[in-house]
């Protein structure tokens, strides 16, 4: 092998074969479900918590738009390539959009490794419960914990 031959395989295709090599030895990491928030304050929506990618970020925050359009929306989802949504799109539009017909305007809601947990201000017992049962309709596969104040 010639001189300009042995430097380009030693500068060029040596470190390239180990690269590769090392890639094989240790594959990225598992990409886990994060957590995601959802607020209702009056006419303000609020989304925070962790996304894949902002693809992923920006079609939550049209699907809520969609669904409220007279509500601001504010969103404070950070991108995290080691994390996705812990809930698609479409189910956290569900959520929201549950929470919005049933007229609730104080409402909390946090999505985390297979749980709900919701928090809400209430006008009385029975839309309580009518929150509730409607909850675990749209939020199939979740388990959902509640704390909800009746201001009535």
């Amino acid at each position: 092998m010639q001189l300009p031959q042995r430097v380009f395989v030693g500068a060029l295709v040596v470190p390239a074969l180990l690269a590769t090599v090392g890639l094989a030895a240790h594959p990225a990491p598992d990409v886990v479900p994060g957590h995601l928030v959802f607020a209702v304050r009056s006419s303000e929506i609020v989304l925070a918590g962790t996304a894949g990618s902002s693809g992923e970020r920006q079609e939550l925050v049209d699907a809520v738009r969609s669904l409220a359009a007279a509500h601001r929306i504010t969103d404070m989802i950070t991108p995290d390539a080691g994390e996705r949504m812990p809930v698609t799109a479409d189910m956290a539009a569900s959520l929201l959009g549950v929470v919005l017909d049933q007229g609730v305007t104080d409402f909390t809601g946090v999505v985390h490794k297979g749980h709900l947990t919701a928090s809400a201000r209430v006008a009385d017992p029975e839309r309580a419960g009518a929150l509730s049962d409607a909850l675990r309709a749209a939020a199939p596969g979740l388990r959902v914990d509640e704390d909800f104040t009746t201001t009535g």
